[in-house]
């Protein structure tokens, strides 16, 4: 009862040590342990997400095994990219994934890149060799190529992913980068095909 009314008064830090003093004595299953110790870890940093100074403070003294959470690394970074920490977005984004594949993730590294996608675009190509089916890494590859002015590696990239699953980002991205290469038709082409897959 303690916890829940932490939880709903979100009183995190609170929360926090009511949940690991339960999972000690055996009160809670570990995997509701889990769940709530990931829940008040995303409520500190959402109250954390518009100093980044306290945002990269908090990220510093989470455990390991918290960091590289999928669903904690993307908020973070989100905060971060939010805030303009392109950097820190970044190399939270790439650990989480040396930990454990993720579509989200790398679907959220496409807006890492600062001035210079290279870097990123290294990166990605790097874990293709592993994940050359993956569509949201093929597409990441894409607009990564396009932040870098890479036109026809981009149109291919995102064409690849197109083919393995057509999706209305994918479409929206295509029609994009139709735009800026001067293919106004294809552009339209591609805006009505994320129009049908958003309907």
């Amino acid at each position: 009862m303690r916890l829940a009314a932490e939880t709903a008064l979100k009183r995190w830090d609170d929360s926090l040590a009511t949940t690991n003093a339960l999972a000690k004595l055996g009160g809670i299953p570990e995997t509701e342990a889990t769940a709530t110790r990931r829940a008040a870890h995303l409520g500190n940093l959402n109250r954390k997400a518009q100093d980044a100074v306290a945002l990269t403070q908090y990220w510093k003294h989470l455990p390991n095994e918290l960091r590289l959470d999928p669903s904690i690394a993307a908020t973070a970074a989100r905060f971060h990219l939010a805030l303009g920490g392109n950097a820190e977005a970044q190399l939270i984004v790439e650990d989480a994934l040396a930990a454990g594949w993720d579509t989200g993730l790398v679907a959220l590294y496409a807006d890492c890149a600062g001035t210079s996608a290279v870097h990123l675009i290294e990166r990605g190509e790097k874990w293709l060799r592993s994940h050359a089916r993956d569509p949201a890494l093929l597409l990441t590859l894409g607009k990564l190529c396009m932040k870098q002015g890479l036109w026809g590696k981009a149109q291919s990239y995102i064409e690849a992913s197109l083919a393995l699953e057509p999706t209305h980002e994918g479409h929206m991205t295509l029609a994009s980068l139709m735009e800026r290469i001067g293919k106004p038709q294809e552009a339209s082409r591609h805006f009505r095909k994320s129009a049908e897959l958003a309907g």
